[in-house]
């Protein structure tokens, strides 16, 4: 290849990185919540490290989520975790499919989980 055939090659390279959002960390173990940066962009903040699972880090972005009443996106060895009062659900990517994690029934429990947590904390049991 020619100078002139890698020029060209190398620009379009250049300019598809560009346009490319940063996905989701991967870090193993570290459960992680998407804040806004300083530049407005998303930026992704350790939550607390050591979670053995996808579905454990969601659990814990739920705790947040009750704690503070708004809706949150974290993220768990690259796959984006969404929580809102509708559903918690997963994706590989902002605009990829969505999937739910828990059932209505096992995120009752997880609810009930915190409140007892949240009582215990208060010293009311």
């Amino acid at each position: 290849m020619g100078t002139k055939t890698i020029l060209p090659l190398l620009l379009v390279l250049g300019l598809g990185a560009c346009g490319r959002e940063a996905g989701a960390p991967t870090s193993a173990g570290v459960c992680w919540r998407m804040v806004e940066g300083l530049n407005g962009k998303p930026d992704f903040r350790p939550l607390v490290s050591g979670i053995e699972n996808l579905e454990s880090c969601a659990g814990r972005l739920e705790g947040l989520r009750l704690e503070h009443g708004q809706p949150l996106v974290g993220a768990y060895q690259g796959r984006y975790i969404y929580v809102s009062e509708a559903e918690i659900s997963v994706a590989d990517g902002p605009k990829a499919q969505r999937y739910r994690i828990f059932s209505p029934a096992q995120r009752a429990q997880i609810q009930a989980g915190f409140e007892t947590l949240k009582k215990r904390a208060a010293g009311a049991e």
